[in-house]
């Protein structure tokens, strides 16, 4: 098994997980990056249905586990797997890391047909990372944590992540962050959910269903991260 640093991200998904806490995904990659991957899902508990029984959250599809179909499909592969594990996600291997501790200003902006521009500017010797990439990851090794306690350790932008943040940024009204009410990560809006504000808000992390916002609004982590590092960081 080879280990690589990468980024997927389901295609059709109303809500989404950008950020990375710990732990890695393993899965068939046939190139450097595509929208054809196969990766395994990541269960946890999430609760339980209304009638009782016990409830899962799959991380890599961003859909529930569970039901009867579910347990059926289990007893008859011996696989514990949600009812996307066969559907096809995009990926980027071995994006880019960038530093904001490291630079003087970072803006991030989606690029025509696909993908990303990044245009950076370091704030001492190091070496730029501009350019254009399929997906982009985040970190800062400064003493400023993006969101303190919840253990992600980077952000990883992704093309459906920055094309709805800055639709519902010049939309209006402004988007903000969401941070669920069980794990504490920020909340991602995709699709129509980050089209329509709204008060109830679907944790990509945890699968939370009983975050409720004061009042209407889409989420996205990279609202956050554009206030707490406003003049350094810009999304376009």
């Amino acid at each position: 098994m080879r280990h690589l640093a990468g980024i997927c991200w389901p295609h059709e998904a109303t809500v989404g997980h950008i950020t990375v806490a710990t732990g890695q995904l393993s899965g068939h990659f046939p190139a450097d990056h595509g929208d054809d991957a196969l990766v395994a899902c990541v269960l946890v508990a999430a609760g339980k249905y209304r009638n009782g029984a016990a409830r899962h959250w799959c991380r890599t599809h961003q859909t529930y586990w569970g039901v009867k179909a579910d347990l059926a499909a289990l007893a008859h592969s011996g696989q514990r797997r949600c009812a996307r594990h066969a559907e096809p996600m995009s990926y980027a291997l071995h994006p880019p890391l960038i530093d904001l501790a490291a630079c003087a200003s970072v803006t991030i902006a989606s690029a025509a047909g696909s993908g990303m521009e990044v245009a950076s500017v370091p704030a001492g010797l190091q070496a730029s990372r501009s350019g254009r990439y399929p997906a982009v990851a985040i970190c800062n090794s400064g003493p400023r944590a993006p969101f303190p306690g919840s253990g992600i350790v980077q952000v990883n932008i992704t093309p459906p992540a920055l094309l709805a943040y800055t639709r519902a940024a010049s939309a209006g009204p402004a988007p903000g962050c969401v941070h669920c009410a069980r794990c504490g990560h920020p909340h991602l809006d995709l699709g129509s959910f980050a089209q329509t504000p709204h008060r109830r808000h679907y944790c990509g992390n945890c699968g939370c269903d009983s975050t409720h916002s004061p009042a209407s609004m889409t989420s996205s982590p990279l609202h956050a991260l554009s206030i707490l590092f406003a003049g350094r960081l810009r999304f376009a």
